[in-house]
C-alpha cells in the first residue's frame, strides 16, 4: 500500500500530475468544491478508473452565491451520479472572511440540504469547518453517515468531540511544519487518520502557492510515524485502510 490522498482537488491539475501521483500513490480522492466543475471533474475520473475517485458538494464561498435554483439544479445532478461518487463534500461552515449574518444563514441553510442528501443517498460526508466549529458539529447531529473532517483545525475539545462521535480527522502536509497540527496528530488514534494534501494548496514548502501534489502525503506519514513511534509504512497502510472503509473504494472488484 502506498497510501490514498483521501482530499484533493485535480480540476486545478496538469494531466501530468494526475500520471505522476499514479505511480507513487494507490488512489485520491477529488472533492468537488465549485458546481461548475461537476460533470468535468466525473469525466476525469471516468479516463482513470480506479485511481480517481469523486465527491461533490459546494464550499461555502460558492453555498452563499448560489440561489435555490442553482442548488436543486446540482443535487439533482448529484442523485443522478450518485454510483459515480463516494462522498458528499465538500460541504461545511466557513466564518474566516464571513461577517454578514445574511450570508452566515444561506451557508447554513445549504449545509442542512446537503446533510440531508448525504444521508438520502448513504454517502459519507467531507466536511469544511473554519472558525466554525462548534456550529459545524451542531449541524452535523442531523448527520447518519460516516463523517471526514477535512484539513482538521479544531482545538483539543473539538478533537475530543469529534473522536466521541468516532468522526475521521484528517491531515494536510501542513503536518511537516505546524506544531499544533503535530500536536492533534499525537491525541488522534491511527484508526481515525486520513491523509490529505489539499492540492495543489498547501504546499509544506510554499504555503501559499499552487505547488502541492497529492504524493506528499508521504511526507505526512513520515511525520506521523516519528510522533507515534511508528514506521511511515504503518502509517500508511493504516490510513489507506481507513479511506478505503469510510468511501468504500474498490468494493466493486470484490
Amino acid at each position: 500500500m502506498n497510501g490514498i490522498d483521501a482530499h484533493c482537488h485535480i480540476e486545478y491539475m496538469d494531466a501530468s500530475v494526475l500520471d505522476e501521483a499514479a505511480k507513487r500513490i494507490s488512489a485520491l480522492v477529488t472533492s468537488v468544491a465549485n458546481p461548475a466543475d461537476a460533470e468535468k471533474t466525473l469525466a476525469v475520473a471516468t479516463r482513470h478508473e480506479n485511481f480517481v475517485f469523486v465527491a461533490l458538494g459546494m464550499h461555502p464561498d460558492h453555498a452563499i452565491e448560489t440561489n435555490d435554483k442553482t442548488l436543486t439544479q446540482y443535487i439533482d445532478l448529484i442523485k443522478k451520479n450518485k454510483n459515480r461518487i463516494v462522498a458528499i463534500g465538500e460541504v461545511g461552515l466557513d466564518y474566516h472572511h464571513m461577517t454578514d449574518e445574511k450570508e452566515k444563514e444561506r451557508s447554513k441553510d445549504v449545509f442542512l440540504h446537503f446533510i440531508a442528501l448525504a444521508n438520502e443517498l448513504h454517502l459519507p460526508l467531507v466536511i469544511h469547518s473554519r472558525n466554525a466549529m462548534n456550529d459545524t458539529f451542531e449541524f452535523l447531529r442531523h448527520a447518519q453517515v460516516p463523517v471526514m473532517m477535512h484539513c482538521f483545525d479544531g482545538n483539543a475539545e473539538h478533537l475530543q468531540e469529534a473522536l466521541r462521535r468516532n468522526y475521521y480527522i484528517s491531515f494536510t502536509a501542513m503536518i511537516v511544519r505546524s506544531e499544533k497540527y503535530q500536536k492533534i496528530a499525537k491525541r488522534t488514534p491511527l484508526e481515525n487518520m486520513l491523509l490529505e494534501t489539499d492540492a495543489p494548496w498547501l504546499d509544506p514548502e510554499n504555503p501559499g502557492e499552487l505547488m502541492n501534489r497529492p504524493w506528499n502525503i508521504i511526507k505526512s506519514a513520515q511525520t506521523i510515524a516519528k510522533i507515534k513511534s511508528l514506521t511511515t509504512e504503518d502509517v500508511l497502510q493504516q490510513t489507506e485502510k481507513n479511506t478505503r472503509k469510510l468511501f468504500r473504494l474498490f468494493e466493486q472488484q470484490k
